[in-house]
């Protein structure tokens, strides 16, 4: 991807006066009609830079109180006894699966599990091209540097590589709109005429299914955004139309829930220049995604302090800066907007001045105490900063692996909360989600840790292969009765299984099928239709932490969790970018 110096100047007035990002926020209209005149310069394909990839992260919504049971308002631990873990086999590795060509009638001669890319309206060729009314007849995002744009001086909002060629945007990808592939994914094309097909765990093909409900939930979000850009945990329903949709959380986390919803456009390759339109099914107006997440990440800017801290100084702040971090390193790094730069790198410098000294994190800056959720949604911040360019410290990095080795037992692969003796063990705040059936989430919480912090990955991990088989004995199932929904579970299970035995991975994807069609089947068929008004496209928040970010944090974690395809490259993959 194109890099910028800090020192780049954007026109004539800033070269001569630079501000930062956070200061010309600070003033209002003044930045946002200097973003708006910079979209309105670039041409319409110019639309953001990459489709994209990065396990996003759970949200403040997922909060735990303290392991110390000293109150009846802590969480209590409850041991249980560990699973029996079936014996791992991780000695074959699936071949790497190319592209494949036109989808036909006709019988296929091998019969494969792994997923591949096609175009239903795709006519015969000889060679690669997008339907995106352009003649340049070639797939975008195939460039093998990886470059946002063509080399060049001038115009664009990236290409300020040195040459005599204008710098122009050249490459579409994942999501209407997106950009080069470069670390953040392999996009063939611009996403309406991609779809996947099979998962990994089957020939069943996914045609359209999950993207639709991703679009669906999209809508939904625009459809509650604030006016600021902000969502509101408790009083998203201000917005609705029509009927009421339920489910409230607390204020608190609001930082946290519009950060969340932020990471799901990002997910799906949308960026403050995405110019596709669409029509609300409840409303009937037209919502452009686009200037969704241009208000989301102009919000962002306005609550990130001189610290760099996105959000509030009380509660349990680490959890929703974390996530902030996370969402606005995303937008820094699939558009490279030095706009994005500042406040992106500040608010990593923040979360890295936040650790516990050798340690890890938990619900304060540097308050002594670690537990293994926090620190998931911070690694996950810097696993995206690193990628995106920033600068993150690799002793950081490296102590937060010493933590969650130092939590996780070596007999089943299990990670505990704050401690090794409680992996396995079930976290709960009374009253709240006591009645909730248990899960391996922290497990699948420490084994993306692992895989995201470690210097080369290596597929036969006894560790990772132990917790992988954990989790593949606790699958998804929407049972409301039972109580087993557990979005946050869903999420991280997901993300971490299709990081070890994803199809793009060389393992043998045996625990990532099963989990697939369990959690497609899980989401895809219980999300609000039609029939449900204003609640069209999204989820109930009766799960089992929904308590605390409600139907926001619901409908964000559940698009994220269905665009777990199409975000961050497998590390066990055989075509890793570093």
């Amino acid at each position: 991807m194109v890099r910028y110096s800090p020192e780049t100047p954007f026109d004539d007035e800033e070269a001569a006066e630079p501000r930062s990002l956070a200061l010309r926020a600070r003033e209002g209209a003044d930045f946002e009609a200097w973003l708006n005149e910079q979209i309105r310069r670039t041409p319409w394909w110019a639309i953001s830079g990459a489709g994209h990839a990065v396990a996003l992260a759970l949200l403040s919504a997922i909060t735990f109180s303290s392991v110390e049971v000293t109150t009846a308002e802590v969480p209590i631990i409850l041991s249980i006894p560990p699973a029996k873990i079936p014996k791992i086999d991780l000695t074959r590795a699936n071949d790497l699966i190319p592209q494949r060509g036109l989808v036909t009638n006709e019988p296929s001669s091998q019969v494969v599990d792994d997923p591949i890319l096609y175009y239903p309206e795709a006519e015969p060729s000889d060679h690669l091209e997008s339907d995106d009314e352009d003649d340049h007849h070639q797939m975008k995002g195939d460039s093998e540097k990886f470059l946002s744009s063509n080399p060049g001086e001038a115009g664009g909002i990236v290409g300020r590589d040195a040459s005599k060629v204008p710098g122009t945007t050249e490459t579409l990808g994942i999501g209407d709109g997106g950009g080069s592939g470069g670390r953040w994914g392999r996009p063939f094309g611009g996403r309406k005429k991609r779809r996947t097909v099979g998962s990994g765990g089957g020939p069943e093909r996914e045609n359209s299914r999950t993207e639709d409900a991703v679009k669906a939930g999209l809508r939904w979000l625009a459809r509650h955004q604030n006016a600021d850009g902000s969502w509101d945990a408790e009083s998203f329903n201000a917005r609705c139309k029509h009927s009421i949709c339920e489910g409230k959380g607390y204020r608190e986390h609001n930082a946290g829930v519009t950060g969340l919803a932020l990471l799901a456009y990002l997910g799906a390759g949308y960026t403050h220049m995405s110019r596709d339109k669409y029509t609300d099914p409840v409303t009937g107006e037209e919502l452009c995604f686009g200037e969704v997440v241009k208000k989301a990440i102009i919000h962002l800017t306005r609550i990130q302090d001189t610290d760099g801290l996105f959000g509030t100084r009380s509660g349990k702040i680490m959890y929703d800066h974390a996530i902030c971090a996370l969402a606005m390193a995303e937008s820094y790094g699939l558009t490279q907007c030095a706009l994005f730069k500042d406040p992106a790198q500040r608010g990593i410098d923040f979360l890295v001045s936040a650790k516990n000294p050798y340690k890890a994190w938990r619900y304060g800056p540097r308050d002594g105490d670690n537990d293994t959720s926090v620190t998931g949604w911070c690694v996950m911040a810097l696993k995206s900063a690193r990628i995106s360019g920033l600068d993150v410290p690799v002793a950081t990095m490296e102590e937060a692996r010493g933590f969650i080795d130092s939590v996780t037992e070596e007999t089943y692969g299990r990670a505990g909360y704050t401690s090794r003796e409680s992996a396995g063990a079930r976290v709960f705040v009374p009253g709240k989600n006591d009645e909730y059936v248990n899960h391996e989430a922290l497990t699948a919480v420490g084994m993306l840790c692992r895989i995201f912090t470690m210097k080369d990955p290596d597929p036969k991990d006894k560790l990772l292969g132990r917790a992988a088989s954990a989790l593949s004995q606790d699958l998804p199932i929407w049972d409301k009765a039972k109580k087993t929904n557990d979005y946050y579970y869903w999420y991280y299970g997901s993300l971490a299984l299709f990081q070890f035995d994803g199809p793009d991975s060389h393992n043998t994807g045996k625990y990532w099928g099963a989990w697939n069609e369990r959690m497609k089947e899980a989401l895809c068929g219980h999300q609000a239709g039609p029939k449900d008004g204003c609640a069209q496209g999204s989820w109930d928040a009766d799960d089992r932490w929904g308590f605390e970010g409600g139907r926001v944090y619901a409908t964000a974690i559940n698009v994220l969790t269905l665009e777990v395809y199409y975000r961050y490259e497998s590390a066990f993959g055989g075509d890793k970018r570093k």
